[in-house]
């Protein structure tokens, strides 16, 4: 079998031939939301070609959707460093230490990859994230900073960054520098209801802008009306407000959802 001509072979022997069938059907499987016997197909295709990486990624993958992410771990790590997913591969294996607790260990891999491609913000942001989810602010809010710099020009898709940049920066007492961020971010994705519910809480909390805050919550629970956080963030402000009777409402609806 050739790819487009030339010696650029699939497979090179009826084994090989087999293990790419064997490895198509169980990408179906998976796609159909089949994940064990999609895991069974793909373990076949390997037990036919072990040097097989795409098919090491999807067992991997598939691994990890069943909970096994110390198995997953060591599936992707399997993949060798001069395979083209070798760096996708090693994003994975950081979140499945995480996913097994093991902090520490997914920030140095993640930290191994932002030396490597000093071009590349992602792993980074993901390290900001993990610290983060530790309630390390001041921490994550420095990771946060090195993978901005690493963005010539931010643009549209960078609002998740601004965003848990903002976040880290309020949690550490920041005030200032979180809600440049938080207006970037909404700036960038106008109508998001976490964006605007985390800034109109938050000028909510310290008495300020609370029309606007206000507004803003309001299209916010409009997206996400059954979302108790947001809810919540509604009775807050109109607690702020004075309005205890709407105040109650929301507060109490919050807590059913």
């Amino acid at each position: 079998l050739e790819r487009g001509g030339g010696d650029a072979r699939i497979a090179r022997t009826a084994a090989e031939g087999m293990a790419e069938i064997l490895f198509g059907t169980a990408g179906t499987l998976y796609r159909q939301g089949d994940a064990q016997i999609s895991l069974v197909f793909a373990y076949l295709a390997l037990r036919l070609r072990p040097d097989f990486p795409i098919a090491h990624f999807l067992v991997a993958d598939l691994q990890n959707s069943l909970g096994r992410y110390q198995d997953a771990v060591e599936t992707y790590r399997r993949i060798p460093p001069d395979a083209a997913l070798d760096w996708a591969a090693r994003l994975r294996v950081a979140t499945g230490l995480a996913e097994l607790d093991q902090i520490d260990a997914a920030i140095e891999e993640l930290e191994e990859l932002a030396a490597e491609r000093t071009d590349q913000h992602d792993p980074l942001f993901r390290v900001g994230n993990l610290l983060r989810g530790q309630e390390r602010f001041a921490e994550a809010v420095g990771a946060y900073d090195r993978a901005v710099s690493r963005i010539p020009t931010l643009a549209d898709e960078h609002w998740p960054l601004l965003y848990a940049r903002g976040i880290a920066l309020e949690r550490s007492q920041q005030w200032s520098r979180a809600e440049a961020d938080l207006l970037r971010a909404l700036e960038l994705r106008p109508e998001h209801p976490y964006v605007l519910n985390y800034l109109g809480y938050s000028w909510a909390d310290q008495g300020k802008n609370l029309d606007e805050a206000l507004d803003m919550i309001e299209r916010a629970v409009r997206q996400r009306p059954t979302d108790g956080f947001i809810v919540d963030s509604l009775g807050w402000v109109y607690y702020r407000i004075g309005d205890f009777e709407k105040a109650v409402n929301y507060l109490e609806r919050a807590v059913e959802l």
